[in-house]
């Protein structure tokens, strides 16, 4: 099962995400795996996403969310002219469920939400 978002538009002020999804891991640069269920087995899961255009220098954030509480917030670089970036948690046994990740900007504004289940 894959989950993937890919948009397209400009904007002059803000970054444009244009590719969020969550996979297994990085490969080259790229997400490798992507899936919306996750075996506890799999050791990590990712939130990889990319912007084009990016104006200039900023920053966002990947909220991970368990079960509807915030598990971890994570500050990610962006750099011009475009960029890409991941987080990742590592999966323990209580990690078990629904999951979602916010990538959100430095104001807290939604670009989209992903959400991913953790299995056995």
């Amino acid at each position: 099962m894959s989950q993937e978002k890919e948009t397209s538009g400009l904007s002059a002020e803000k970054p444009l995400l244009v590719r969020a999804v969550t996979c297994e891991g990085i490969k080259s640069h790229d997400p490798w795996n992507t899936a919306a269920v996750f075996s506890i087995s799999t050791g990590n899961a990712f939130c990889f996403t990319s912007f084009d255009p990016v104006p200039q220098k900023t920053f966002i954030y990947h909220k991970w969310f368990h079960r509807d509480k915030l598990n971890a917030k994570i500050k990610l670089s962006l750099s011009p002219p475009r960029w890409a970036t991941f987080s990742r948690i590592h999966l323990r046994e209580s990690d078990k469920g629904p999951w979602r990740v916010e990538i959100t900007d430095p104001d807290g504004n939604i670009s989209d939400v992903l959400r991913f289940s953790i299995t056995d």
